[in-house]
């Protein structure tokens, strides 16, 4: 953890060029706004999303230009798809990216030093759909093992926060061991074509509060090691409220206040750029990186439901008494096929 404030940004948008000249200036133009998280998104948006499309020369010096630019720490970030084979091809990529075949291992500075496992998407034939919930301990272990030839390596897991915690799928990735970091993704936005935005629970200082309350248990019971919260930069015109830079603080100070340290924002491509805007989005960024951390306060006493764990938490927030969770005892996930999207979870007292 660094003494201020870590800003970070997922690099999206057109791939550098291969010149060193070009990747520095691409490098560059990045740390320049104050980001020294930068995480790489490796599917540069073309389908099927769960397969790379850097070459991995292109994307190791990609990495080391982000370094010698300032970045402190460099990610990738993968759209795992669930299915058995995509998950399996997902691992290979990584695999060859830190070179876990090769005799000569890539130096450390080529290789990220995370991967960021974007759950999303409700289907399992184009994204992280309910068969993940079986599927997670495959993605966790491969993609470890991805990295094992390298030290200061980890994984972290990029979700949506729902109001009540994450869907099962991403609960399981997120409780596996391998995953030290949870991203969710508290994005404060509003977009007029997009009904759901118009909700309050869309505003600055609402998301993040909620995300927060239903996130930071893992946290606090030990399961992650660090919580990075991700931020929107863009459809800031909220209809109530302020709007604009005016938001991004709000956002971003209501989740200081709350106990985060590190930020993530969607993303490069709604950075980059010389229009008013996108200058004040810029000036934003290298002021938020300016902030120092706040002093850690004192514990809190343990409240009533100190006994319980994570996983008594999850159960509670996402199915009631009356669930249980996929890696808890009693339960039962029925697959109806293996390439299905309608799996279910069975109540307790159906399991016999």
């Amino acid at each position: 953890m660094t003494e201020n404030i870590q800003v970070g940004a997922w690099i999206d948008g057109p791939q550098p060029g291969k010149t060193d000249e070009a990747l520095a200036q691409w490098a560059q133009a990045i740390t320049a706004c104050g980001i020294t998280r930068p995480c790489i998104v490796t599917n540069v948006g073309i389908k099927p999303l769960n397969r790379s499309r850097w070459a991995v020369s292109h994307l190791r010096r990609a990495i080391a230009a982000l370094r010698l630019a300032g970045a402190d720490e460099v990610g990738v970030m993968i759209w795992p798809v669930a299915q058995a084979q995509a998950v399996d091809d997902t691992i290979e990529d990584m695999g060859r990216l830190y070179g876990w075949r090769d005799l000569d291992k890539p130096a450390r500075q080529l290789v990220p030093d995370f991967i960021s496992i974007d759950a999303e998407g409700n289907s399992n034939a184009s994204g992280w759909g309910p068969a993940g919930a079986t599927l997670a301990g495959d993605l966790a272990e491969g993609l470890a093992e991805a990295q094992a030839g390298h030290d200061g390596c980890y994984l972290s897991c990029t979700a949506v926060p729902f109001r009540k915690g994450p869907r099962l799928q991403d609960a399981a990735l997120l409780a596996r061991s391998e995953v030290r970091v949870g991203e969710p993704q508290a994005y404060s936005q509003y977009q007029a074509d997009k009904a759901w935005t118009h909700s309050p629970f869309f505003r600055p200082g609402v998301i993040q509060t909620n995300t927060w309350q239903t996130w930071s248990p893992m946290l606090e019971q030990g399961h992650l090691d660090a919580l990075v919260f991700g931020m929107a930069i863009y459809a800031q015109d909220h209809p109530t409220g302020v709007t604009g830079v005016d938001a991004l603080w709000l956002a971003a100070q209501t989740s200081i206040d709350l106990g985060v340290r590190r930020f993530c924002y969607w993303s490069w491509k709604h950075i980059r750029g010389s229009t008013k805007e996108r200058l004040q989005r810029q000036d934003f960024l290298r002021e938020l990186a300016k902030i120092k951390c706040p002093e850690p306060g004192p514990e809190p006493e343990p409240g009533p439901d100190a006994e319980h764990t994570f996983a008594d938490a999850l159960d509670r927030l996402m199915w009631g008494d009356e669930y249980a969770s996929m890696w808890r005892a009693g339960t039962t996930l029925r697959k109806l096929d293996t390439e299905a999207d309608d799996w279910k979870l069975a109540k307790a007292t159906d399991c016999g």
